[in-house]
C-alpha cells in the first residue's frame, strides 16, 4: 500500500509592483504631508558623532532644496522623483540622491520607492505657508554665513569673529556693498520674524500703546503683527535706507498707520515712542555698542515708554537651548555680539540709563526683556 504522499501547496506570489512615473501619480496619497520615518533604536556613540560631524551636509542639502524649491512643488502632493526633478528643473538621478539622504535625516518622506512627501519639517521650506524659513534656509549657506564659519577655530582662538577678516567689511557693510545677498538676508530675518512674530504680538498686552517704534525693523512685519493687535497705535518702522525700501508688502494692511525713517541706530532713535521694539538686534553687538543704542532709545522715548527687547535669553542653568547655538553664530558673524542672560541685559539697561521691569516667555525661542527708564 504506497504511502500518501504530503503535498505542500505553494501559495501564489503577490507581482511585485514596480513604481513608475504614471503608476506613481496615480497612487498619491491624498494628504500631501507624511510622517517622516525615523529608527528606533538608539545607535551607539561612534555613530551618533557622525550625524553630527555631517550636519553641515544636511543644512547644505535643506538649502539647495530651498533653492529649488521642492516643497513648493510637492504642495498639491507626493510625487516620482522624475516628475519632481522636472518640476523643479533638476538632474533627475542627482536629486534623487538629495531627496534620498533628506527623507534619512527626517526632512522628506518617502511613502513609496522613488516617491517622495512633504513632513511638518519641509512644509516650512514652501514659501507661502505661515512660518515659513524658506529664505532662511537659503540665506544660511550663502557665502556671507558659510564662509566666516569655515574660520570657527579661528575665532575661538582670537576670541574675536573673523567675519570682517573673511568678507573684507563688517557684517552689514557687505551686504550694502552686496546687494543681492543682503536682500537674501533681509528676507531670511522677516521669515525668522513669520516665526516669531506672532508669538510676541500674543504675549505681551500692545493696546495700551499710542506710538509703537520698531528699531532695526526690516521689513516692517513684526511691526504690522503688533500693530493688528493694537488698532489704536501708530507705528514707526526706522531702519537704514537700503533695508525699508523692501518694507511695502509687508506694511500693506496698516500702511495708513505707519511712518517709515530711514538712518542709523547708532546716530539717533525716533523721539516720542511709548514703546521701542528692538527684535535681534542687541546680540549682534558688544557691550559698549549695545549701550549706544539703548541710551538713544532712552533720550528720545516718553518718561513712561517701555523698551521691549524680543531676543533669545541664555538661561542661567545648563542643558540643552537653542541660545547657545545662536551665540556661537554671533562669535562666528558679529563684532563683539552674543547671546546675553538675564543679569547681562540687566546690566545693560543699567549703563543705558534704564532698568530691567520683566522678562516675558512666547511661544517661540524669544523672550520679551522689558526695561523703563531708572
Amino acid at each position: 500500500m504506497a504511502r500518501k504522499r504530503s503535498v505542500k501547496r505553494r501559495q501564489a506570489r503577490k507581482p511585485v509592483r514596480r513604481v513608475t512615473a504614471k503608476t506613481a501619480r496615480k497612487a498619491r496619497p491624498k494628504t500631501p504631508m507624511v510622517k517622516a520615518r525615523r529608527p528606533q533604536a538608539e545607535p551607539p556613540p561612534e555613530v551618533q558623532l557622525m550625524g553630527q560631524l555631517m550636519g553641515f551636509m544636511v543644512s547644505r542639502a535643506i538649502s539647495a532644496a530651498a533653492k529649488l524649491g521642492v516643497s513648493d512643488a510637492l504642495a498639491r502632493g507626493p510625487l516620482y522623483y522624475i516628475d519632481l526633478a522636472k518640476a523643479v528643473g533638476a538632474h533627475q538621478k542627482t536629486l534623487h540622491r538629495m531627496m534620498r539622504a533628506l527623507t534619512s535625516a527626517g526632512v522628506y518622506a518617502e511613502p513609496k520607492p522613488g516617491v517622495f512627501a512633504l513632513t511638518p519639517l519641509s512644509n516650512l521650506l514652501r514659501k507661502d505657508v505661515p512660518g515659513s524659513l524658506r529664505d532662511m534656509a537659503v540665506m544660511i549657506t550663502t557665502p556671507s554665513h558659510w564662509l566666516p564659519w569655515g574660520r570657527f577655530d579661528e575665532a575661538v582662538v582670537q576670541g574675536v569673529s573673523v567675519a570682517e577678516k573673511t568678507l573684507g567689511a563688517d557684517l552689514f557693510t557687505y551686504y550694502a556693498r552686496n546687494i543681492e545677498e543682503g536682500q537674501v538676508f533681509n528676507a531670511a530675518m522677516t521669515s525668522f520674524t513669520g516665526m516669531t512674530g506672532s508669538a510676541i504680538a500674543k504675549a505681551y498686552d500692545f493696546k495700551s500703546f499710542q506710538r509703537i517704534v520698531d528699531v532695526g525693523g526690516g521689513h516692517g512685519l513684526l511691526l504690522a503683527t503688533v500693530l493688528k493687535h493694537a488698532p489704536a497705535a501708530q507705528g514707526v518702522l526706522f531702519d537704514l535706507p537700503q533695508v525699508v525700501k523692501g518694507a511695502g508688502e509687508h506694511l500693506a494692511p496698516v500702511k495708513d498707520r505707519v511712518e517709515i525713517v530711514s538712518g542709523s541706530f547708532f546716530d539717533f532713535a525716533p523721539e516720542g515712542g511709548d514703546a521701542y521694539l528692538l527684535k535681534h538686534i542687541i546680540h549682534d553687538w558688544d557691550d559698549e555698542r549695545c549701550v549706544k543704542i539703548l541710551s538713544n532709545i532712552a533720550g528720545a522715548m516718553q518718561p513712561a515708554g517701555r523698551v521691549l527687547v524680543c531676543e533669545m535669553m541664555v538661561p542661567a542653568e545648563p542643558g540643552p537651548h537653542m541660545s547657545h547655538l545662536m551665540d556661537l553664530n554671533m562669535l562666528a558673524m558679529t563684532p563683539g555680539g552674543c547671546e546675553r542672560t538675564e543679569r547681562q541685559f540687566a546690566d545693560l539697561f543699567k549703563q543705558a540709563g534704564l532698568k530691567l521691569a520683566g522678562v516675558m516667555a512666547t511661544q517661540s525661542p524669544v523672550n520679551i526683556i522689558e526695561a523703563v527708564k531708572a
